[in-house]
């Protein structure tokens, strides 16, 4: 088959983290259903395609970096990239992911079907990069009820401290509904968030780390974006628990 428009910046996207060290990815397709999973197993996304997207008759899988062509076909069990250029023809072929598309449907829909209890839902915009240290491996989640969400960096070596936090007043400022944290996301897994859809809605657990965060897109006519991202605190990473019992 071959794939343009959002599909292609997707896989593109993928390709651009895994190789810049944001994300390194796994992709799976089937129907009309796009998965991206890092390489650790802490973030999850799922892709929903646009009606007039042309589905995926057969699931197929392959890891991020392999990806080479947008036409592209299954042969004898391994993927095969196909770019024709001043009258050649290359081939390339991979083997396929770790896990099966089924396998990763099923994952994401054990946890989309789950209730976050007493969620906190929060909008942020990729402008929020630019306060953070990019060399800093978490940021920390918290807040209490009523206020506004606030983002902590530690440097555990050196003892120095980044918080961030939302300014109070206006219509438009992210209340909490209850107090909740702290709870960590990877700073490069938050920042690759943002490559896919600048404007996102966080949902924070009350439970703290031993649940997980949800994120969506806010404009679901542009991409529409489910993502489940396993809470972690600093070296503390907590894998979403069915791929690492090996579903």
């Amino acid at each position: 088959m071959k794939i343009t428009g959002q599909i292609e910046q997707i896989f593109s996207q993928a390709v651009a983290l895994d190789q810049s060290g944001g994300l390194r990815n796994t992709i799976y397709a089937d129907k009309r259903e796009v998965f991206v999973l890092n390489y650790d197993h802490t973030v999850l996304l799922r892709f929903r395609l646009r009606a007039h997207e042309s589905p995926f008759n057969e699931p197929i899988s392959f890891k991020a970096d392999d990806y080479d062509s947008n036409d592209f076909s299954e042969e004898n069990g391994r993927i095969v990239f196909v770019t024709e250029q001043n009258g050649f023809i290359r081939k390339k072929s991979c083997g396929r992911a770790e896990y099966t598309p089924d396998q990763i449907q099923e994952l994401f829909k054990s946890y989309a079907a789950k209730p976050l209890d007493e969620e906190n839902d929060v909008i942020l915009n990729a402008t929020v990069l630019s306060l953070l240290d990019t060399d800093l491996s978490h940021i920390e989640f918290s807040g209490e009820k009523g206020d506004t969400l606030k983002m902590v960096q530690r440097n555990i070596y050196s003892g120095g401290l980044i918080e961030i936090q939302e300014q109070g007043g206006g219509f438009f400022k992210n209340e909490l509904k209850t107090a909740f944290g702290p709870v960590g996301i990877k700073t490069n897994d938050f920042a690759s968030l943002f490559q896919f859809q600048d404007t996102l809605k966080f949902q924070f657990p009350a439970r703290g780390k031993d649940d997980f965060i949800t994120v969506r897109s806010i404009d679901k006519n542009k991409r529409d974006m489910i993502g489940i991202i396993a809470c972690c605190l600093y070296d503390e990473i907590i894998k979403i628990k069915e791929v690492q019992n090996g579903r």
